[in-house]
């Protein structure tokens, strides 16, 4: 117990870390600042969408009036052309409800355009939406209205759980694992630089209580350095930002069919999965780190392998394989939203079963360590 309260104070109470905790508050801030600025450019950016599904819809108008000029019995382009010029009128209407408090009105014809859009494209017709695009926005804008939940947007929403879904979204791709890295990346490494190593080894105390020690002090590092996240976003979410909703709907695919969970249920499961891949990146900086003693090379290691494992699994299509792939959870958002053929846990077991498998090791290796 001594020996772990010596690590972990050694990490909590280091200029590192401080300066880390500091560069959360300052980015966090800085999203927030950026959502302000660019809140008044959301009715904007939603003029500008409306501009260019017009575009489309015009373009598609002169064809139809095209063809049907060379061949004015042609039953299948005059029906693409009434379904087109409905989607011309629907824009128009569109665009004269972009009021936050107009957003039921709005959610409406934007789904009868979604719907005319697909039958559009099934009768033959070229349009800029994809079939996914169709109906991830029909399933939303139809559980929105059901829900009377008004609309937020994905980047610049300041509605109080929207702000913290957008932070949690860049901790959990890839801001945990450089986060964690450069707190713990070195935590075992420098002791054989400074060659302090050679002090502990020295003390009446077990070589895999050291093991142990540095393992458990970083893991929770890890969990207050999340904690503290979490409460810098709360406050500022909830200072600078409005109420929103906790049950907001977050689309998912599960079996290409779609299904919704709520904010707070992505929120919990998102840092679920990222730490199970930072306690699995720990445990590989330690147990590297008894190899190489070696910061630098430690680090080019761990990550040479993270991306390598990432990279090579990821392209296998078999869907058995996220019962073994430890790697998967390394960017979790498309783990959690897509779901086909599997479940977003399915990866955890596996994760868990190596690093403890990677702590015996690194236990093992201890014992047998020299010191140059």
């Amino acid at each position: 117990m001594r020996l772990l309260s010596f690590e972990l104070k050694k990490i909590v109470f280091s200029k590192k870390f401080l300066y880390i905790l500091l560069g959360i508050v300052i980015g966090i801030g800085f999203l927030m600042g950026r959502n302000v600025i660019f809140e008044s450019n959301i009715e904007k950016e939603a003029r500008e969408q409306i501009d260019e599904l017009l575009e489309v819809n015009f373009a598609n108008a002169k064809i139809h009036n095209s063809i049907l000029e060379d061949d004015p019995e042609n039953e299948e382009q005059k029906e693409l052309r009434r379904l087109n010029s409905a989607m011309i009128n629907n824009l128009y209407e569109t665009r004269n409800l972009l009021a936050p408090n107009q957003f039921q009105e709005r959610l409406k014809l934007q789904n009868e355009y979604y719907s005319t859009a697909e039958e559009y494209k099934q009768k033959g017709g070229e349009h800029s939406l994809t079939y996914q695009e169709i109906s991830h926005s029909l399933a939303l804008n139809e559980k929105l209205l059901e829900s009377e939940i008004p609309p937020e947007h994905e980047t610049y929403s300041r509605a109080f759980p929207n702000f913290i879904k957008q932070v949690v979204d860049l901790f959990i791709n890839l801001g945990a694992i450089l986060i964690i890295i450069l707190l713990v990346g070195e935590i075992m490494s420098s002791e054989f630089e400074n060659r302090s190593i050679n002090l502990l080894f020295t003390q009446p105390l077990k070589r895999t209580h050291i093991i142990t020690s540095k393992l458990l002090s970083s893991i929770i590092v890890y969990v207050l350095t999340t904690a503290f996240l979490l409460a810098v976003a709360l406050i500022i979410g909830y200072v600078f930002g409005y109420r929103g909703f906790f049950d907001y709907p977050i689309v998912v695919e599960v079996n290409q069919q779609i299904e919704f969970i709520t904010i707070a249920e992505y929120l919990l499961i998102a840092v679920i999965v990222v730490s199970v891949s930072v306690f699995l990146i720990i445990t590989l900086c330690v147990l590297l780190s008894l190899f190489f003693k070696n910061t630098l090379a430690t680090l080019f290691s761990v990550l040479g392998i993270l991306l390598a494992g990432y990279v090579l699994i990821s392209t296998i299509s078999w869907s058995p394989m996220a019962w073994f792939n430890p790697f998967q959870y390394l960017l979790p958002e498309e783990i959690i939203l897509v779901q086909n053929a599997r479940e977003w846990w399915q990866g955890i077991p596996v994760t868990l079963l190596l690093t403890i498998m990677l702590y015996v090791i690194a236990r093992q290796k201890v014992r047998t360590s020299k010191v140059d």
